[in-house]
């Protein structure tokens, strides 16, 4: 049997530990500068690696990436070559000219952080004054600038009652999603109180329902794979979002040139400065391991949505040292019911719009769901119509047509 071949699609690169607050969830522990992070010369090769081996996303992220001083010449170089480029950022040193540069770099969305309606709740979580007010104004900046934005929340006990004001605020600020992730005690936030399973349940099953009705805004939940379980239960739509996608179609380099599967899970598959990223990506032990899901342990091991979902590796090594065991977070029983297989035939119409998704990864995850959604409908064609209960967002086009952005937009709402 022919071995099967991994592309790490999605990227994500914590350019630097230096960042300018000092939030107390951070996975980097940011704030200095690591002894040694890549340099610019390093970073260049490292991304013709990219290329060679497929990426089609890179997230640019921190620490502050702004704070790095060939950040534009990197996001250029990886737009050049192709590459969807997103960055992450607190927002604090965006101004229109920051904005208007990131354009002209081929940046196509950026990643702002906001954990409270309310500004002085967030700014003393993010331990910097006007904090608040700086990343509201990046993003209104950066709107204006013709920029697409994320808006980027870590659900908490601290604010889980202000999830809805956030949804609103989102939508109000003109967001092309609302992510919302769910922590994980690692970095700094091994200080923190992680959601029990049982309000991580009630928490995503609400996001289930708040999809539909933020429509166009997208509604994602992060760190949080079994959304796609608990909207199957519903028979709702959402199944193309979620599921870990760790080691096997997606990684994390850090300022220092470490590999790991997710920025969540610090463990090291291997370091670019001493073999390359190609021979890390094909060949390490931790990477062959997570790509098995035979592998998984608990419940995860005997769940039949372990193929959609797969568990949150990172919530599994933060609370047991083992990233193959059950993820915690997860309230689910599995049943020892396989999930439906049959056979589904797309109508021309359905094709083609699959078709027009410009990135691969995604079409193929949009593929999926719609299939998996369909079957859970007991549908055996699937098309334009069943499309649409199946993805959240589909009016976008039509809402966000004006939109000077995202031309080719890298998402299964096209």
């Amino acid at each position: 049997m022919d071995r099967k071949t991994y592309i790490p699609s999605l990227v994500s690169w914590n350019l630097t530990k230096k960042c300018n607050l000092q939030c107390p969830h951070c996975y980097l522990s940011a704030g200095r500068a690591a002894d040694r992070e890549l340099t610019t010369d390093e970073c260049l090769a490292l991304l013709e690696e990219m290329r060679t081996l497929g990426t089609e996303m890179l997230i640019l992220t921190g620490g502050e990436p702004l704070l790095r001083r060939d950040i534009y010449q990197l996001a250029e170089t990886a737009s050049a070559m192709g590459m969807w480029v997103v960055m992450g950022t607190n927002g604090v040193l965006v101004t229109s000219a920051v904005a208007r540069k990131m354009v002209e770099c081929g940046v196509k969305g950026v990643g702002i952080s906001i954990d409270s309606a309310d500004p002085e709740r967030h700014n003393a979580f993010r331990g910097g004054r006007n904090a608040w007010q700086h990343s509201v104004r990046a993003l209104q900046i950066c709107r204006e600038e013709g920029l697409e934005v994320l808006v980027q929340t870590t659900v908490m006990e601290e604010n889980y009652d202000e999830i809805p004001a956030l949804l609103d605020f989102a939508r109000d600020h003109g967001a092309w999603s609302f992510n919302l992730y769910f922590l994980v005690q690692t970095g700094r936030g091994q200080g923190m109180t992680d959601l029990s399973a049982a309000a991580t349940e009630a928490m995503l099953t609400r996001l289930v329902d708040l999809q539909e009705d933020y429509r166009p805004m997208l509604v994602r939940s992060k760190c949080a794979p079994q959304f796609k379980q608990i909207a199957h239960a519903m028979g709702r739509g959402g199944l193309e979002s979620g599921g870990c996608m760790a080691a096997t179609e997606y990684c994390r380099i850090t300022p220092e040139g470490n590999v790991t599967p997710c920025p969540y899970m610090d463990v090291v598959a291997g370091s670019v400065l001493e073999e390359s990223f190609t021979t890390i990506w094909d060949t390490s032990a931790v990477f062959e391991e997570l790509r098995e899901t035979v592998n998984l342990k608990g419940r995860c091991g005997a769940c039949e949505f372990k193929d959609l979902c797969g568990g949150c590796r990172c919530r599994a090594f933060a609370a047991t040292g083992d990233y193959l065991a059950e993820d915690p977070g997860c309230a689910y029983q599995p049943t020892g019911t396989a999930l439906p297989e049959a056979v589904l035939y797309w109508d021309q119409a359905a094709q083609e719009r699959l078709m027009r998704i410009p990135i691969s990864f995604i079409r193929n995850k949009t593929r999926k769901g719609v299939e998996a959604y369909a079957r859970n409908k007991g549908v055996s064609s699937i098309t334009t119509e069943v499309m649409n209960g199946a993805l959240s967002g589909m009016q976008r086009t039509r809402a966000f047509g004006a939109a000077p952005a995202f031309s080719r937009k890298p998402t299964h709402l096209v």
